[in-house]
Protein backbone atom coordinates (compact mmCIF):
# COMPACT_ATOMS: atom_id res chain seq x y z
CA UNK A 1 0.00 0.00 0.00
CA UNK A 2 1.42 3.41 -1.09
CA UNK A 3 4.45 2.00 -1.96
CA UNK A 4 5.66 4.62 -3.95
CA UNK A 5 5.93 6.88 -0.98
CA UNK A 6 8.58 3.94 0.37
CA UNK A 7 11.15 5.14 -2.74
CA UNK A 8 14.54 6.05 -1.45
CA UNK A 9 14.42 8.18 -4.59
CA UNK A 10 11.12 10.41 -3.78
CA UNK A 11 12.77 11.23 -0.26
CA UNK A 12 16.22 11.92 -1.37
CA UNK A 13 14.42 14.47 -3.94
CA UNK A 14 12.26 16.19 -1.15
CA UNK A 15 15.87 16.09 0.72
CA UNK A 16 18.03 17.85 -2.21
CA UNK A 17 15.50 19.39 -4.82
CA UNK A 18 14.45 23.32 -4.67
CA UNK A 19 11.21 22.48 -5.60
CA UNK A 20 10.84 20.94 -2.13
CA UNK A 21 12.62 23.83 0.00
CA UNK A 22 9.31 25.35 1.60
CA UNK A 23 8.17 21.74 2.06
CA UNK A 24 11.53 21.71 4.33
CA UNK A 25 11.70 24.62 5.74
CA UNK A 26 7.91 24.40 7.22
CA UNK A 27 8.28 21.16 8.71
CA UNK A 28 11.60 21.27 10.55
CA UNK A 29 10.14 24.60 11.91
CA UNK A 30 6.39 22.93 13.24
CA UNK A 31 9.07 20.15 14.35
CA UNK A 32 11.68 22.67 16.37
CA UNK A 33 8.60 24.53 17.43
CA UNK A 34 6.49 21.05 18.50
CA UNK A 35 9.48 19.86 20.20
CA UNK A 36 10.38 22.74 22.73
CA UNK A 37 9.18 19.58 25.11
CA UNK A 38 9.03 15.91 25.64
CA UNK A 39 5.87 13.96 23.91
CA UNK A 40 4.04 12.98 27.08
CA UNK A 41 0.76 11.67 27.98
CA UNK A 42 -2.62 13.11 29.16
CA UNK A 43 -2.03 14.15 33.21
CA UNK A 44 -4.50 12.70 35.95
CA UNK A 45 -5.20 16.59 36.73
CA UNK A 46 -6.27 16.61 32.47
CA UNK A 47 -8.04 13.44 32.61
CA UNK A 48 -9.95 14.11 36.06
CA UNK A 49 -10.96 17.81 34.94
CA UNK A 50 -12.40 15.89 31.67
CA UNK A 51 -10.29 19.15 29.70
CA UNK A 52 -7.29 19.29 28.15
CA UNK A 53 -5.32 22.33 29.82
CA UNK A 54 -2.33 22.01 29.23
CA UNK A 55 -2.85 21.79 25.37
CA UNK A 56 -1.50 18.05 25.31
CA UNK A 57 -3.57 17.08 22.44
CA UNK A 58 -2.56 19.33 20.07
CA UNK A 59 1.05 19.13 21.02
CA UNK A 60 1.03 15.63 20.28
CA UNK A 61 -0.84 15.50 16.85
CA UNK A 62 2.04 18.07 15.82
CA UNK A 63 5.08 16.25 17.23
CA UNK A 64 3.81 12.83 15.73
CA UNK A 65 3.44 14.56 11.98
CA UNK A 66 6.17 16.67 12.34
CA UNK A 67 8.83 14.05 13.66
CA UNK A 68 7.41 11.31 10.90
CA UNK A 69 8.26 14.09 8.10
CA UNK A 70 11.65 14.88 9.29
CA UNK A 71 12.39 11.36 9.59
CA UNK A 72 11.51 10.20 5.91
CA UNK A 73 13.48 13.38 4.79
CA UNK A 74 16.60 12.63 6.73
CA UNK A 75 16.70 8.87 7.61
CA UNK A 76 20.35 9.41 9.04
CA UNK A 77 19.42 11.81 11.65
CA UNK A 78 18.82 9.85 15.03
CA UNK A 79 16.98 12.76 16.45
CA UNK A 80 14.48 12.80 14.69
CA UNK A 81 13.58 9.05 14.91
CA UNK A 82 14.00 8.30 18.33
CA UNK A 83 11.54 11.61 18.28
CA UNK A 84 9.16 9.37 16.23
CA UNK A 85 9.49 6.57 18.48
CA UNK A 86 9.44 8.25 21.69
CA UNK A 87 5.81 9.91 20.49
CA UNK A 88 4.39 6.95 19.03
CA UNK A 89 5.39 4.97 22.04
CA UNK A 90 3.16 8.22 23.80
CA UNK A 91 0.60 7.57 21.29
CA UNK A 92 0.05 3.84 22.83
CA UNK A 93 0.39 4.69 26.34
CA UNK A 94 -1.89 7.53 26.84
CA UNK A 95 -5.52 7.36 27.91
CA UNK A 96 -7.08 7.87 25.37
CA UNK A 97 -7.12 9.09 21.38
CA UNK A 98 -9.87 10.93 21.81
CA UNK A 99 -10.31 14.88 22.66
CA UNK A 100 -11.33 14.68 26.37
CA UNK A 101 -14.02 17.01 25.20
CA UNK A 102 -15.93 14.69 22.85
CA UNK A 103 -16.75 12.11 25.74
CA UNK A 104 -19.17 14.40 26.56
CA UNK A 105 -20.02 16.49 23.70
CA UNK A 106 -20.47 13.39 21.60
CA UNK A 107 -21.17 10.27 23.54
CA UNK A 108 -22.75 11.36 26.53
CA UNK A 109 -20.47 9.81 28.90
CA UNK A 110 -17.25 11.51 30.82
CA UNK A 111 -13.90 10.53 31.01
CA UNK A 112 -14.26 8.95 33.98
CA UNK A 113 -15.88 5.86 32.16
CA UNK A 114 -12.85 4.49 30.67
CA UNK A 115 -13.79 3.37 27.41
CA UNK A 116 -10.35 2.99 24.30
CA UNK A 117 -13.15 1.99 21.73
CA UNK A 118 -14.20 5.75 21.59
CA UNK A 119 -13.68 6.29 18.28
CA UNK A 120 -14.53 10.45 16.80
CA UNK A 121 -12.50 12.17 14.61
CA UNK A 122 -9.79 12.39 16.11
CA UNK A 123 -9.17 8.58 17.36
CA UNK A 124 -9.37 7.57 13.60
CA UNK A 125 -7.39 10.13 12.35
CA UNK A 126 -4.62 8.85 15.03
CA UNK A 127 -5.21 4.96 14.32
CA UNK A 128 -4.72 6.05 10.32
CA UNK A 129 -1.61 7.75 11.28
CA UNK A 130 0.30 5.19 13.29
CA UNK A 131 -0.70 2.53 10.45
CA UNK A 132 0.22 4.57 7.66
CA UNK A 133 3.19 5.68 9.61
CA UNK A 134 3.99 1.75 10.89
CA UNK A 135 4.23 0.60 6.70
CA UNK A 136 6.36 3.58 5.79
CA UNK A 137 8.61 2.83 8.50
CA UNK A 138 8.20 -1.10 8.31
CA UNK A 139 12.23 -1.48 7.48
CA UNK A 140 13.10 0.46 10.60
CA UNK A 141 10.96 0.21 13.48
CA UNK A 142 11.48 -2.58 16.45
CA UNK A 143 9.74 -5.66 16.26
CA UNK A 144 8.75 -3.92 20.18
CA UNK A 145 7.63 -1.12 18.12
CA UNK A 146 5.61 -3.02 15.22
CA UNK A 147 3.86 -5.51 17.80
CA UNK A 148 2.96 -2.38 19.96
CA UNK A 149 1.02 -0.44 17.22
CA UNK A 150 -0.87 -3.52 16.25
CA UNK A 151 -1.98 -4.35 19.69
CA UNK A 152 -3.16 -0.82 20.08
CA UNK A 153 -4.94 -0.60 16.76
CA UNK A 154 -6.77 -3.69 17.71
CA UNK A 155 -7.49 -2.88 20.93
CA UNK A 156 -8.67 0.99 20.56
CA UNK A 157 -10.10 0.84 16.74
CA UNK A 158 -11.11 -2.76 14.99
CA UNK A 159 -12.05 -5.00 17.68
CA UNK A 160 -14.95 -1.70 18.76
CA UNK A 161 -15.91 -0.90 15.39
CA UNK A 162 -16.39 -4.62 15.01
CA UNK A 163 -18.56 -5.02 17.94
CA UNK A 164 -20.77 -1.71 18.45
CA UNK A 165 -21.93 0.91 15.90
CA UNK A 166 -21.36 4.76 15.90
CA UNK A 167 -23.41 7.59 15.62
CA UNK A 168 -21.74 8.75 12.72
CA UNK A 169 -21.61 6.34 10.56
CA UNK A 170 -24.98 8.33 9.28
CA UNK A 171 -24.14 11.35 10.16
CA UNK A 172 -24.05 13.60 6.69
CA UNK A 173 -20.82 15.64 7.00
CA UNK A 174 -17.12 15.48 7.41
CA UNK A 175 -17.25 13.20 10.30
CA UNK A 176 -18.77 9.99 8.47
CA UNK A 177 -15.84 10.56 5.68
CA UNK A 178 -13.19 11.29 8.54
CA UNK A 179 -13.93 8.73 11.30
CA UNK A 180 -14.62 6.32 8.16
CA UNK A 181 -11.46 7.04 6.21
CA UNK A 182 -9.79 6.68 9.49
CA UNK A 183 -10.73 3.63 10.90
CA UNK A 184 -10.65 2.20 7.17
CA UNK A 185 -7.69 3.46 5.83
CA UNK A 186 -6.20 1.78 9.43
CA UNK A 187 -7.73 -1.59 8.62
CA UNK A 188 -6.51 -1.43 4.57
CA UNK A 189 -2.40 -1.11 6.15
CA UNK A 190 -3.03 -3.43 9.03
CA UNK A 191 -5.64 -5.97 8.38
CA UNK A 192 -6.57 -5.81 4.44
CA UNK A 193 -8.85 -9.36 5.08
CA UNK A 194 -10.85 -7.73 8.14
CA UNK A 195 -11.47 -4.30 5.76
CA UNK A 196 -12.61 -6.27 2.50
CA UNK A 197 -15.02 -8.09 5.42
CA UNK A 198 -16.45 -4.79 6.45
CA UNK A 199 -15.76 -2.69 3.13
CA UNK A 200 -19.90 -2.63 2.37
CA UNK A 201 -20.28 -1.14 5.77
CA UNK A 202 -17.38 1.78 5.31
CA UNK A 203 -18.40 2.27 1.67
CA UNK A 204 -22.07 3.34 3.06
CA UNK A 205 -20.38 5.61 5.45
CA UNK A 206 -18.81 6.99 2.78
CA UNK A 207 -21.87 7.56 0.34
CA UNK A 208 -23.40 8.91 3.56
CA UNK A 209 -20.60 11.97 3.56
CA UNK A 210 -20.94 12.16 -0.44
CA UNK A 211 -24.64 12.50 0.01
CA UNK A 212 -24.10 15.30 2.31
CA UNK A 213 -23.35 16.99 -0.98
CA UNK A 214 -25.91 18.80 -3.37
CA UNK A 215 -24.97 17.75 -6.79
CA UNK A 216 -23.25 21.09 -7.52
CA UNK A 217 -20.23 19.67 -4.99
CA UNK A 218 -20.75 22.62 -2.37
CA UNK A 219 -19.42 21.94 0.78
CA UNK A 220 -21.68 24.23 3.41
CA UNK A 221 -20.04 23.60 6.25
CA UNK A 222 -17.32 25.58 4.69
CA UNK A 223 -14.10 25.60 3.12
CA UNK A 224 -12.14 24.07 5.76
CA UNK A 225 -14.34 21.20 6.70
CA UNK A 226 -13.92 20.69 2.45
CA UNK A 227 -10.41 20.17 3.06
CA UNK A 228 -10.59 18.15 5.98
CA UNK A 229 -13.74 15.67 5.27
CA UNK A 230 -12.75 15.26 1.34
CA UNK A 231 -9.20 14.59 2.74
CA UNK A 232 -9.89 12.04 4.55
CA UNK A 233 -12.17 10.47 1.39
CA UNK A 234 -9.88 10.86 -1.10
CA UNK A 235 -7.24 9.35 1.22
CA UNK A 236 -9.26 6.25 1.62
CA UNK A 237 -10.31 5.85 -2.14
CA UNK A 238 -7.16 5.81 -3.17
CA UNK A 239 -5.84 3.18 -0.92
CA UNK A 240 -9.65 0.96 -1.80
CA UNK A 241 -8.69 1.72 -5.48
CA UNK A 242 -5.33 0.11 -5.08
CA UNK A 243 -6.38 -2.40 -2.72
CA UNK A 244 -8.95 -3.88 -5.07
CA UNK A 245 -6.67 -3.48 -8.20
CA UNK A 246 -9.19 -0.69 -9.26
CA UNK A 247 -12.35 -2.85 -8.73
CA UNK A 248 -13.45 0.14 -6.47
CA UNK A 249 -12.75 3.67 -8.33
CA UNK A 250 -15.01 6.15 -6.21
CA UNK A 251 -13.36 8.67 -8.42
CA UNK A 252 -14.95 7.89 -11.74
CA UNK A 253 -18.28 9.04 -9.51
CA UNK A 254 -19.40 12.30 -11.01
CA UNK A 255 -20.35 13.86 -8.02
CA UNK A 256 -16.80 13.50 -6.63
CA UNK A 257 -15.52 15.11 -9.36
CA UNK A 258 -18.03 18.06 -8.82
CA UNK A 259 -16.95 17.90 -4.93
CA UNK A 260 -12.77 18.16 -6.36
CA UNK A 261 -13.10 21.58 -7.93
CA UNK A 262 -14.82 23.36 -4.93
CA UNK A 263 -11.96 24.90 -3.50
CA UNK A 264 -11.00 26.40 -6.53
CA UNK A 265 -14.43 28.07 -6.94
CA UNK A 266 -14.02 29.81 -3.18
CA UNK A 267 -11.21 31.95 -3.80
CA UNK A 268 -12.06 35.51 -4.59
CA UNK A 269 -8.42 36.82 -4.75
CA UNK A 270 -5.29 35.42 -4.34
CA UNK A 271 -5.03 35.21 -0.28
CA UNK A 272 -8.89 35.67 0.32
CA UNK A 273 -11.49 32.56 -0.18
CA UNK A 274 -15.58 32.52 0.50
CA UNK A 275 -15.62 32.07 4.81
CA UNK A 276 -19.32 31.47 4.80
CA UNK A 277 -20.08 28.92 7.50
CA UNK A 278 -17.42 27.74 10.24
CA UNK A 279 -14.77 28.47 7.68
CA UNK A 280 -11.41 29.94 9.46
CA UNK A 281 -10.97 34.02 7.81
CA UNK A 282 -7.66 32.67 6.82
CA UNK A 283 -8.37 29.63 5.49
CA UNK A 284 -5.82 28.05 2.68
CA UNK A 285 -5.99 25.05 0.53
CA UNK A 286 -4.69 21.71 1.32
CA UNK A 287 -1.66 21.35 -1.22
CA UNK A 288 -1.49 17.87 -0.94
CA UNK A 289 -5.42 17.01 -1.86
CA UNK A 290 -5.63 19.35 -4.49
CA UNK A 291 -2.69 18.22 -6.24
CA UNK A 292 -3.72 14.09 -5.80
CA UNK A 293 -7.07 15.69 -7.38
CA UNK A 294 -5.20 17.37 -10.25
CA UNK A 295 -3.36 14.40 -11.36
CA UNK A 296 -6.76 12.50 -11.17
CA UNK A 297 -8.85 14.86 -13.15
CA UNK A 298 -6.43 16.72 -15.09
CA UNK A 299 -7.58 20.24 -15.81
CA UNK A 300 -10.93 20.28 -14.41
CA UNK A 301 -8.76 20.80 -10.97
CA UNK A 302 -7.38 24.48 -11.20
CA UNK A 303 -3.85 25.44 -10.63
CA UNK A 304 -3.68 27.30 -7.71
CA UNK A 305 -0.64 29.35 -6.15
CA UNK A 306 1.59 27.83 -3.65
CA UNK A 307 1.43 30.62 -1.08
CA UNK A 308 -2.16 30.19 -0.77
CA UNK A 309 -1.90 26.28 0.33
CA UNK A 310 -1.46 24.91 3.68
CA UNK A 311 1.78 22.70 3.96
CA UNK A 312 2.86 22.09 7.46
CA UNK A 313 0.94 23.77 10.04
CA UNK A 314 0.33 22.88 13.83
CA UNK A 315 -2.55 20.85 15.40
CA UNK A 316 -3.28 18.92 12.01
CA UNK A 317 -3.30 15.15 10.73
CA UNK A 318 -0.40 13.40 9.51
CA UNK A 319 -1.86 11.88 6.52
CA UNK A 320 -2.39 15.76 5.04
CA UNK A 321 1.69 16.14 5.72
CA UNK A 322 2.44 13.34 4.43
CA UNK A 323 0.08 13.77 1.22
CA UNK A 324 1.54 17.37 0.52
CA UNK A 325 4.70 16.30 0.18
CA UNK A 326 4.68 13.21 -1.38
CA UNK A 327 1.74 14.24 -4.61
CA UNK A 328 3.73 17.76 -4.68
CA UNK A 329 4.10 18.51 -8.79
CA UNK A 330 5.73 21.84 -9.16
CA UNK A 331 4.19 21.96 -12.67
CA UNK A 332 0.96 21.86 -10.95
CA UNK A 333 1.36 25.10 -9.08
CA UNK A 334 0.21 28.74 -10.79
CA UNK A 335 1.25 32.43 -10.47
CA UNK A 336 -2.43 33.68 -9.65
CA UNK A 337 -5.78 32.40 -9.71
CA UNK A 338 -7.68 32.76 -12.65
CA UNK A 339 -9.56 36.25 -12.90
CA UNK A 340 -12.77 37.45 -14.86
CA UNK A 341 -14.86 34.18 -14.02
CA UNK A 342 -17.97 33.43 -12.93
CA UNK A 343 -19.46 30.59 -10.92
CA UNK A 344 -23.07 29.56 -10.07
CA UNK A 345 -23.49 26.91 -7.94
CA UNK A 346 -27.30 26.87 -8.30
CA UNK A 347 -28.10 23.38 -6.34
CA UNK A 348 -26.69 25.32 -2.70
CA UNK A 349 -27.31 28.78 -3.92
CA UNK A 350 -24.04 29.87 -3.89
CA UNK A 351 -22.91 32.32 -6.13
CA UNK A 352 -19.00 33.48 -7.17
CA UNK A 353 -17.41 36.18 -9.48
CA UNK A 354 -13.86 37.10 -10.04
CA UNK A 355 -13.13 40.31 -11.65
CA UNK A 356 -9.68 42.61 -12.03
CA UNK A 357 -10.80 45.09 -9.41
CA UNK A 358 -12.70 42.67 -6.77
CA UNK A 359 -13.57 38.93 -5.63
CA UNK A 360 -17.71 38.74 -4.50
CA UNK A 361 -19.59 35.77 -3.17
CA UNK A 362 -22.90 35.65 -1.80
CA UNK A 363 -25.36 33.04 -0.72
CA UNK A 364 -28.94 31.73 -0.25
CA UNK A 365 -29.33 28.23 1.00
CA UNK A 366 -31.36 27.89 4.57
CA UNK A 367 -30.29 28.21 8.37
CA UNK A 368 -30.59 24.39 8.77
CA UNK A 369 -27.01 23.48 7.41
CA UNK A 370 -24.13 21.57 9.15
CA UNK A 371 -22.19 24.44 10.68
CA UNK A 372 -25.06 26.71 10.01
CA UNK A 373 -24.58 30.34 10.01
CA UNK A 374 -27.52 32.12 10.21
CA UNK A 375 -26.55 34.40 6.80
CA UNK A 376 -28.94 33.23 3.92
CA UNK A 377 -28.70 36.13 1.85
CA UNK A 378 -25.06 37.80 2.88
CA UNK A 379 -22.57 38.06 0.81
CA UNK A 380 -18.89 38.92 1.01
CA UNK A 381 -16.78 41.51 -1.37
CA UNK A 382 -12.81 41.43 -1.47
CA UNK A 383 -10.25 43.75 -2.76
CA UNK A 384 -6.41 44.48 -2.59
CA UNK A 385 -6.38 40.68 -1.17
CA UNK A 386 -8.04 40.83 1.83
CA UNK A 387 -12.08 40.96 2.74
CA UNK A 388 -13.53 44.81 2.69
CA UNK A 389 -16.84 43.26 3.48
CA UNK A 390 -16.61 40.10 5.47
CA UNK A 391 -17.71 37.05 6.60
CA UNK A 392 -16.34 36.60 9.79
CA UNK A 393 -16.11 32.69 9.54
CA UNK A 394 -16.06 30.60 12.84
CA UNK A 395 -15.73 31.73 16.49
CA UNK A 396 -13.82 29.79 18.92
CA UNK A 397 -15.16 26.14 19.71
CA UNK A 398 -16.19 27.62 23.03
CA UNK A 399 -18.54 25.65 25.31
CA UNK A 400 -22.25 25.52 23.88
CA UNK A 401 -20.87 26.69 20.73
CA UNK A 402 -22.32 23.36 19.05
CA UNK A 403 -25.36 23.24 20.84
CA UNK A 404 -28.77 25.13 20.72
CA UNK A 405 -27.23 27.97 22.54
CA UNK A 406 -25.17 27.87 18.83
CA UNK A 407 -26.33 31.50 17.95
CA UNK A 408 -25.92 33.04 21.02
CA UNK A 409 -22.47 33.48 20.17
CA UNK A 410 -21.39 36.30 17.62
CA UNK A 411 -19.68 34.65 14.59
CA UNK A 412 -22.36 32.21 13.61
CA UNK A 413 -25.54 34.62 14.37
CA UNK A 414 -27.19 37.16 12.17
CA UNK A 415 -25.50 40.15 13.78
CA UNK A 416 -22.02 39.06 12.32
CA UNK A 417 -23.26 39.16 8.59
CA UNK A 418 -23.75 42.03 5.76
CA UNK A 419 -28.23 41.14 6.16
CA UNK A 420 -30.78 43.24 7.82
CA UNK A 421 -32.65 42.69 10.58
CA UNK A 422 -36.12 43.81 12.06
CA UNK A 423 -36.71 45.64 15.11
CA UNK A 424 -33.44 44.04 16.35
CA UNK A 425 -34.59 40.50 15.21
CA UNK A 426 -31.91 38.71 13.03
CA UNK A 427 -32.43 35.32 11.58
CA UNK A 428 -33.63 32.57 13.54
CA UNK A 429 -31.76 29.39 12.73
CA UNK A 430 -34.68 27.64 11.56
CA UNK A 431 -34.62 25.69 8.50
CA UNK A 432 -37.23 26.29 5.94
CA UNK A 433 -37.19 26.00 2.29
CA UNK A 434 -33.78 26.59 0.39
CA UNK A 435 -33.56 30.38 -0.84
CA UNK A 436 -32.05 30.36 -4.50
CA UNK A 437 -30.17 32.53 -6.49
CA UNK A 438 -31.34 33.78 -9.85
CA UNK A 439 -27.89 34.55 -11.70
CA UNK A 440 -28.85 36.84 -15.27
CA UNK A 441 -25.52 36.06 -17.06
CA UNK A 442 -27.25 38.32 -19.83
CA UNK A 443 -27.62 41.26 -17.38
CA UNK A 444 -25.01 40.37 -15.07
CA UNK A 445 -26.74 40.47 -11.65
CA UNK A 446 -28.01 38.11 -9.35
CA UNK A 447 -31.40 38.34 -6.74
CA UNK A 448 -32.89 36.60 -4.86
CA UNK A 449 -35.98 36.28 -2.06
CA UNK A 450 -34.32 35.98 1.29
CA UNK A 451 -37.73 36.23 3.04
CA UNK A 452 -36.94 32.86 4.36
CA UNK A 453 -33.86 33.55 6.20
CA UNK A 454 -36.31 34.79 9.33
CA UNK A 455 -39.65 33.94 11.22
CA UNK A 456 -41.49 37.02 11.16
CA UNK A 457 -44.89 37.02 10.37
CA UNK A 458 -44.70 40.53 9.59
CA UNK A 459 -42.30 40.11 7.44
CA UNK A 460 -43.79 38.87 3.53
CA UNK A 461 -40.88 39.85 1.70
CA UNK A 462 -37.28 40.27 1.86
CA UNK A 463 -35.96 41.05 -1.90
CA UNK A 464 -31.82 41.78 -2.40
CA UNK A 465 -30.38 42.17 -5.96
CA UNK A 466 -26.64 42.56 -7.07
CA UNK A 467 -25.82 44.21 -10.61
CA UNK A 468 -22.44 43.86 -11.55
CA UNK A 469 -20.22 46.35 -13.02
CA UNK A 470 -15.96 45.83 -13.57
CA UNK A 471 -15.20 47.81 -10.92
CA UNK A 472 -18.58 48.28 -9.09
CA UNK A 473 -21.45 46.76 -8.04
CA UNK A 474 -24.78 47.56 -6.65
CA UNK A 475 -27.21 46.46 -4.59
CA UNK A 476 -31.07 46.98 -4.05
CA UNK A 477 -32.99 45.38 -1.04
CA UNK A 478 -36.77 45.57 -1.04
CA UNK A 479 -39.21 44.86 2.12
CA UNK A 480 -42.90 43.93 2.19
CA UNK A 481 -44.29 44.00 5.73
CA UNK A 482 -47.54 44.01 7.09
CA UNK A 483 -46.41 46.80 9.96
CA UNK A 484 -43.96 49.20 10.22
CA UNK A 485 -40.22 48.16 11.56
CA UNK A 486 -37.10 49.67 12.65
CA UNK A 487 -34.63 48.04 9.26
CA UNK A 488 -31.35 48.00 9.97
CA UNK A 489 -28.98 47.38 7.19
CA UNK A 490 -25.76 45.75 8.50
CA UNK A 491 -22.38 45.54 7.23
CA UNK A 492 -19.34 44.11 8.32
CA UNK A 493 -15.54 44.61 8.25
CA UNK A 494 -12.38 44.44 10.21
CA UNK A 495 -10.85 47.31 8.34
CA UNK A 496 -11.11 50.54 10.27
CA UNK A 497 -13.68 52.60 7.97
CA UNK A 498 -13.90 56.03 8.16
CA UNK A 499 -16.68 58.77 6.37
CA UNK A 500 -15.51 61.38 3.46
CA UNK A 501 -17.77 63.50 1.63
CA UNK A 502 -21.15 61.23 3.30
CA UNK A 503 -19.69 57.82 2.02
CA UNK A 504 -18.10 54.98 4.14
CA UNK A 505 -14.36 54.38 3.31
CA UNK A 506 -12.89 51.02 3.56
CA UNK A 507 -9.08 51.09 2.53
CA UNK A 508 -9.73 52.01 -1.40
CA UNK A 509 -13.59 51.17 -1.55
CA UNK A 510 -15.85 53.20 -1.32
CA UNK A 511 -19.62 52.62 0.08
CA UNK A 512 -22.04 54.45 -1.68
CA UNK A 513 -25.57 54.85 0.24
CA UNK A 514 -28.36 56.11 -1.85
CA UNK A 515 -30.31 56.52 0.62
CA UNK A 516 -30.59 59.69 2.85
CA UNK A 517 -29.14 57.84 5.84
CA UNK A 518 -25.81 58.56 7.75
CA UNK A 519 -24.12 55.24 8.77
CA UNK A 520 -23.97 54.21 12.67
CA UNK A 521 -20.64 52.35 13.35
CA UNK A 522 -19.45 50.61 16.04
CA UNK A 523 -15.95 48.29 17.12
CA UNK A 524 -16.75 44.37 18.80
CA UNK A 525 -13.58 42.70 20.10
CA UNK A 526 -13.85 39.16 19.30
CA UNK A 527 -11.44 36.10 19.40
CA UNK A 528 -9.65 34.34 17.02
CA UNK A 529 -11.00 30.49 16.00
CA UNK A 530 -7.73 28.72 16.32
CA UNK A 531 -5.54 31.17 17.32
CA UNK A 532 -4.50 33.58 19.98
CA UNK A 533 -5.00 36.48 20.12
CA UNK A 534 -8.20 39.24 19.52
CA UNK A 535 -9.58 41.01 16.21
CA UNK A 536 -11.67 44.22 15.68
CA UNK A 537 -14.60 43.77 13.83
CA UNK A 538 -15.86 47.41 12.89
CA UNK A 539 -20.13 47.16 12.44
CA UNK A 540 -21.93 49.49 9.92
CA UNK A 541 -25.35 49.91 10.45
CA UNK A 542 -27.37 51.98 8.15
CA UNK A 543 -31.24 52.47 9.92
CA UNK A 544 -33.87 53.13 7.27
CA UNK A 545 -36.14 56.04 8.02
CA UNK A 546 -38.99 55.44 8.90
CA UNK A 547 -41.24 53.91 6.29
CA UNK A 548 -38.74 53.28 3.90
CA UNK A 549 -38.74 50.13 2.48
CA UNK A 550 -36.08 50.44 0.00
CA UNK A 551 -32.58 50.69 0.49
CA UNK A 552 -29.93 51.20 -2.75
CA UNK A 553 -26.09 51.15 -2.07
CA UNK A 554 -23.27 51.02 -4.18
CA UNK A 555 -19.50 49.76 -3.67
CA UNK A 556 -17.38 51.46 -5.61
CA UNK A 557 -13.70 49.66 -6.11
CA UNK A 558 -11.84 52.28 -8.15
CA UNK A 559 -9.80 50.68 -11.38
CA UNK A 560 -5.86 51.29 -10.46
Amino acid sequence: MLDFAKDKKLWDRVRESDDFARHRQEIEVLYKKAFTEEPRVHSVREILSGGNEDNVWHVQLTQLESAALMALIYPDNDEYYQSLLNIVWTYCNDYTWAPLGHYNSYYNTTPYDYDPGLIDIFASSIAFALAEIKNLFSDRFPKLIKDRISAELKRRTFDPFLTRTYFWEKHPNNWAAVCAGGVGGAMMYECPEIFLEQRERLDSVMQVYLDSYADDGVCVEGAGYWGFGFGFFTSYAMLEKELTNGEVDWFKNEKVKEIATFMQKTFLQKDVIVSFSDCAGKEKYRLGLTHMLRGIYGDTVEKLPLNSARIAESNTHFNFLLRSVIYFNPDFVAEDIQSNVTYHMKDSAYFVKRTDFYGFACKGGNNGESHNHNDVGSFILARNNQQILCDLGAGPYEDGYHTERRYTFFNPSSYSHNIPFFDGIGQDGVRRDNVYLDYDEKNSSVYMDFTNGYGLDYLKKAERKFVFGDDTIEMTDNFTLTKESKITERFVSTIEPRIADGKVIIDDTALVCENDITPQISVKELKYHAEPGTYKAYLIDYVLNDGQTEFKIRFDTPKK
